[in-house]
């Protein structure tokens, strides 16, 4: 910590276990419930293979976070790794752009947690089971890290058991002749007739949702035991077993429910595979697994953003009486978490989810591209490192692929990403006097 010039402020407790648990949690491994009646129609029924593309991707990005994180192991991750391993100019800007993916997840997971729980308990209003989850999520981060990483390791607990206990009620109607009536079969890997590689390539985009969370465990760098050794390696142990749990969800449902334009709500599609598959005693379990994911989630999520700004804040970015106010007895922003549940719950009542994810992969996908262009701006130029796998290849394979997704978001969310950065060059010139003072880290 010292030596990137700052004190030990939070408190380090979290064991690699934690971290991998931390990641997964964020991911959370019913992520599928949130995307999938839209993402399967997107592409045509092959959102299995989607994901596996989405998942390699993800994979050279999560070594690049690795590597950046044993350079820095501070909190503010994307953020951080930019401005330190590139300049702080694009670190503002990756900052800004995380700082939309961070705020948007807790929204989004209010929004499909209150969803689900609505379609299955209607006489409980939509905005009381937003209000509900809101309140414990916010509760728990107030009072610590190390709370919320046990928390989170009992609800990833119970939600593996549900997923484990869906895919196997799925596996067993096919078995009975339900849907395609077969275990074994290529089509949700294979793309129709009818569909364009383009098709593949945006329902990958959407897949990576997904997998917005293992990139959150290096943003926990200073609650890290050990985070030059557990950060990188928990990054990709997150990444690799939330993909297979994935893809194996996505599998069985769309064998199941093979007419993906047919079903009734596109927001709550697996609650009608599941209820399909197994009745309502499935639907209703399913349901619990996902209110559930809105608790893991939405710890992880907002825990994750009100750190990015605890660090945007310490670095002079954004107001420090605010945003890097701690917590004395806890040690937790407190503020800034309380920040991230007033907007969280204000999205979740105003805007639907479709819109939501596309612009979370906006965010994710920009800051994923310059953690890659880290690497190799700081390994490979800076330190002069040869290794030209670890610190040149790997890394621009990560950004190249991430950037071929980000292009291939839809125009609207473009324009609506594009505009949030207007935003933020606006804030810069304001913080700069018009470029007239250098940013306060390059200062310092």
């Amino acid at each position: 910590m010292e030596q990137t010039g700052y004190t030990q402020e939070l408190r380090r407790v979290l064991t690699r276990k934690d971290l991998v648990i931390y990641g997964i949690a964020f991911m959370t491994p019913i992520a599928p419930a949130y995307i999938y009646g839209y993402a399967t129609a997107m592409t045509g029924g092959a959102l299995a293979l989607a994901y596996i593309v989405a998942m390699v991707a993800m994979l050279f990005t999560a070594l690049s976070y690795g590597k950046m994180a044993e350079a820095f192991p501070v909190a503010g991750s994307t953020y951080s790794y930019t401005q330190r391993g590139i300049n702080p100019y694009l670190g503002f800007f990756a900052g800004w752009a995380m700082f939309l993916d961070y705020v948007l997840v807790p929204l989004i997971v209010f929004m499909v947690g209150a969803a689900y729980a609505h379609s299955t308990f209607p006489a409980v209003p939509y905005e009381v089971w937003v209000l509900l989850i809101a309140a414990v999520t916010t509760t728990v981060n107030y009072f610590g890290v190390d709370i919320a990483a046990k928390t989170n390791l009992v609800l990833v607990g119970i939600m593996a058991i549900i997923v484990a206990v869906f895919v196997g009620t799925c596996a067993w109607a096919l078995t009975q002749g339900v849907g395609a009536g077969t275990l074994v079969s290529a089509a949700p890997f294979t793309l129709p007739p009818e569909m364009s590689l383009t098709a593949l390539v945006a329902g990958s985009a959407i897949a990576c949702f997904s997998f917005l969370g293992f990139d959150s465990i290096t943003t926990m760098a200073e609650e890290a035991v050990h985070p030059q050794r557990d950060i990188g390696m928990a990054a990709i142990l997150a990444c690799v077993v939330g993909g297979v749990v994935f893809v194996l969800q996505a599998y069985v449902a769309q064998l199941v429910w093979p007419d993906y334009t047919t079903f009734e709500s596109t927001d709550t599609a697996l609650f009608e595979v599941a209820q399909l598959a197994g009745g309502m005693p499935l639907a209703v379990t399913y349901t619990v697994a996902v209110i559930i994911s809105t608790m893991t989630a939405g710890l992880a999520g907002q825990s994750s953003a009100a750190r990015l700004l605890y660090g945007m804040g310490r670095d002079g970015l954004l107001p420090k009486a605010l945003f890097a106010y701690l917590h004395p007895k806890y040690q937790t922003p407190t503020y800034n978490i309380l920040i991230m549940c007033v907007i969280g719950v204000a999205g979740a009542l105003f805007l639907d989810i479709p819109v939501v994810t596309e612009l979370l992969n906006f965010g994710g996908l920009f800051g994923f591209m310059c953690v890659n262009l880290a690497v190799i701006v700081y390994y490979y130029l800076r330190q002069r490192q040869r290794n030209v796998v670890q610190y040149l290849l790997a890394p621009l394979v990560g950004f190249l692929v991430c950037g071929y997704l980000w292009v291939h978001l839809s125009t609207e969310c473009l324009l609506v990403g594009g505009a949030w950065f207007v935003v933020g060059i606006v804030y810069l010139l304001v913080l700069t006097r018009g470029l007239r003072h250098k940013p306060p880290v390059l200062r310092e």
